[in-house]
């Protein structure tokens, strides 16, 4: 088998040699011609007909002039011989070495024409000292290897996605390469090959130094390229280049940059220079300028190294102060959050506690109105109409209290010698027993024993408002700015309002015992809480701290002072009436944060004009009754109306504190016009006339100008005392004073007859 091998072996090579000489009398042919026709330009003049796939290689088989052709040709047959190798693995025979290297040779003569691989084995030439290149370097012969599946070909969906034009780019090169070598014969890659030897030998030779148009790196490029051996498509693009045709170009989707084209004349080369120069000189610009910058930069860097490194131990030092207050502020929050449960607690004991007192008198007085109405009722009736029923002992147990109390109070008037000014139902009835007395104030002192121990568990520093304020004023004197940034001036209200709300658990402006708040120890510890010798006031106005008792006022007495009004005040107690207006009086003139836009004074106010429409609704009740049953001075009607006058004083007293229209709404309209006026109506024009007198002294100074929207609602006040003035008699010798009395009330009220 060897021998036949080596037979067919030796036939093909004489067949090579046959072609080689009429390829190479064909090649001297072609020099000639070309010598002659050296200044022609070859050009394709049919069009460029793209084809793809299959039909590109049909449509291109009969123009190949190859050496593979002619030896294709030489057979005579048309039928192709079957795969030798296939045969003797169908068989289950074992390849021998020479069968096996065939096989091989074939692949290899595949892969180098960058074509399919043919099903019959075509005659070659074979070599003598030179093998075939294997095709793997880990193959050992067997016939495993052919068997063997190649994975290289799977490809992930990852990479896929990732390289979606490799397979693409790689067919598109492999079919230029097919069609180069459709359009190219043999005969130009002949010639290409011997232009490719003559530059080589042109470079090697000293002429190659002539040439100007090559830099020295091009020259050395060339030469190291020209050692290498030129590939067949290397071979086959010199070819299409020598015979002037041009490569067909394809436009690919993913390559969207294509390549421009080269100056051709010397003002494109030109141009081309000046403008990478300009394009250079910038770049170099840029790159000054960055360096400058990196250098300022780093000169800068290096001053900031230095200073950090000369503030490291203040910076130690702030850390440290920082860690601290950060420590003691922690604690104190944690000791705040235990213990404003408890305040809260010992607040709402005390208030309720007020409340109560408070209410059991108002219960009482209007309960004394109601049993009064009720036998002044009875007193009236006929004597048919009387029922003749038990006396509830209830009543009459109240009845004799309350004829106690004033008996009291009288003996109290004749012995200051206060009884001649008096007028029965000015007085406020708030006498209450001993027991009474006695269980309302061990109350208080029990709350007062837990306001004193609820911070016995705390340190100083938690529990004074003193200690509290000494850590803020130490952070404000080192480090004012990382305080004001911290909004300082915002938290310590709310952090000492529940150690001030503690202090003023049984703090009461309704009482004669109550203390100045003013006074106290925690408002002087807060006045003088960062005080500077050094201030005047443009750095007082410029220290927001110096807000700190008005915020706390605001925010603290003001809301106290509202619930008292709430629940403990009585409209009618003329003594609690002026505590109260005395105090908004004060905190009015004196605090700038009592302003109209403020939440809790308005929220005051509207507390106090509620507290005073439910006082004219359900203490003031004035009796009507026959003029013959009111000459006595202490009865029922004079007590009932006085109580009426006396809340209409105490209403008035807030003339400059609060809305005059509020005041005429609440004293004219509701209780002047409707109550007042109409007991008067009821009375003796004498009597009638006082009682007027003391109306019109009772209201303010302003609302008496002759301008002032407040003569018009005292129409009906004005058509009264005409009436009253028609009812008197100038004859009268009694009447003569009350007469010239009404003259100048309504003088007062701009009114001239």
């Amino acid at each position: 088998m060897l021998d036949r091998e080596r037979r067919k072996k030796k036939k093909e090579l004489e067949s090579g040699h046959k072609t080689d000489k009429s390829n190479t009398n064909g090649s001297t042919t072609s020099k000639t011609l070309s010598s002659h026709t050296s200044g022609l330009v070859v050009k394709n003049s049919q069009p460029d007909i793209v084809l793809n796939g299959r039909a590109a290689l049909c449509a291109g088989k009969n123009d190949i002039s190859s050496e593979e052709d002619e030896a294709i040709e030489s057979k005579g047959h048309t039928f192709e011989k079957p795969d030798k190798f296939k045969l003797v693995l169908d068989s289950g025979q074992i390849p021998d070495a020479a069968m096996i290297h065939a096989a091989r040779k074939k692949r290899q003569k595949a892969r180098e024409q960058g074509d399919f691989i043919p099903l019959e084995e075509k005659p070659e030439e074979v070599k003598k000292g030179k093998r075939v290149v294997r095709e793997d370097g880990h193959g050992d012969g067997s016939d495993e290897d052919d068997d063997r599946v190649d994975m290289s070909g799977i490809t992930g969906m990852k990479d896929l996605e990732e390289h979606p034009s490799d397979d693409s780019d790689a067919e598109m090169h492999e079919w230029e390469n097919q069609q180069i070598r459709k359009g190219v014969t043999g005969a130009q890659l002949a010639s290409v090959h011997q232009e490719s030897m003559f530059s080589n030998v042109l470079l090697d030779s000293p002429f190659a130094n002539s040439f100007t148009n090559y830099s020295k790196y091009g020259i050395e490029d060339m030469r190291n390229k020209s050692e290498k051996p030129l590939t067949t498509a290397e071979l086959l693009k010199q070819a299409y280049e020598s015979c002037n045709i041009t490569k067909p170009k394809y436009t690919d989707s993913t390559n969207a940059n294509n390549k421009t084209v080269a100056p051709q004349t010397p003002k494109e080369l030109l141009d081309k220079i000046r403008e990478k120069f300009e394009s250079t000189r910038a770049t170099s610009r840029k790159h000054f300028n960055d360096i400058d910058e990196i250098t300022e930069t780093m000169a800068s860097l290096k001053v900031e190294l230095d200073e950090s490194k000369e503030g490291g131990p203040l910076a130690a030092e702030k850390y440290r102060f920082y860690q601290d207050q950060k420590g003691y502020l922690l604690d104190l929050i944690e000791c705040l959050d235990e213990k404003v449960p408890q305040i809260q607690n010992l607040e709402e004991s005390a208030l309720n506690a007020f409340s109560k007192y408070s209410n059991t008198l108002i219960e009482r007085r209007r309960q004394d109105v109601r049993d009064q109405a009720k036998d002044m009722a009875e007193a009236s009736k006929p004597l048919h109409l009387k029922k003749n029923e038990p006396d509830d002992p209830t009543r009459v147990r109240r009845a004799a209290e309350r004829e106690g109390r004033r008996t009291r109070r009288r003996r109290d008037r004749e012995r200051n010698n206060t009884n001649d000014t008096h007028y029965d139902g000015m007085s406020s009835d708030d006498e209450v027993n001993d027991h009474e007395r006695k269980q309302h104030l061990d109350i208080l002192e029990n709350i007062r024993r837990s306001t004193e121990t609820m911070l016995d568990d705390a340190a100083d520093d938690f529990a004074q408002i003193n200690g509290i304020l000494s850590k803020f004023e130490a952070w404000k004197r080192k480090y004012p700015d990382t305080y004001n940034d911290a909004y300082i001036h915002i938290c310590i209200p709310k952090i000492l309002g529940p150690l001030i709300k503690l202090k003023l658990v049984l703090w009461n402006p309704l009482e004669d015992e109550c203390d100045d708040f003013e006074k106290s120890q925690w408002y002087e510890d807060c006045m003088r809480y960062a005080i500077n010798e050094h201030e005047n006031e443009e750095s007082l106005l410029a220290d927001r701290d110096s807000r700190l008792v008005p915020t706390l006022v605001e925010k603290l007495i003001i809301p106290k002072v509202n619930d008292y009004v709430e629940k403990v005040w009585d409209p009618l107690s003329t003594t609690q009436t002026f505590r109260l207006v005395q105090l908004m009086s004060k905190l009015g003139r004196d605090y700038p944060s009592m302003r109209k836009n403020s939440k809790s004074l308005r929220k005051l106010f509207t507390s106090l004009l509620d507290k005073i429409k439910l006082s004219i609704e359900n203490d003031v009740f004035i009796p009507i009754f026959a003029k013959q049953s009111q000459e006595g001075k202490s009865s029922f009607f004079q007590r009932q109306f006085n109580s009426g006058l006396k809340l209409f004083r105490n209403i008035l007293s807030w003339q400059g504190i609060l809305a005059d229209e509020a005041l005429k709404q609440h004293a004219i309209l509701s209780l002047l016009n409707r109550y007042l006026l109409l007991g008067m109506r009821s009375c003796s024009p004498v009597d009638a006339v006082k009682k007027a007198h003391t109306i019109l002294y009772t209201m303010p100074r302003v609302w008496l100008a002759q301008d002032s929207p407040i003569l018009v609602s005292l129409e009906m006040f004005i058509a009264l005392l005409r009436h009253i003035k028609s009812q008197l008699d100038n004859m009268n010798p009694m009447h003569l004073r009350p007469i010239e009395n009404v003259t100048n009330i309504l003088r007062s009220l701009h009114v001239y007859e």
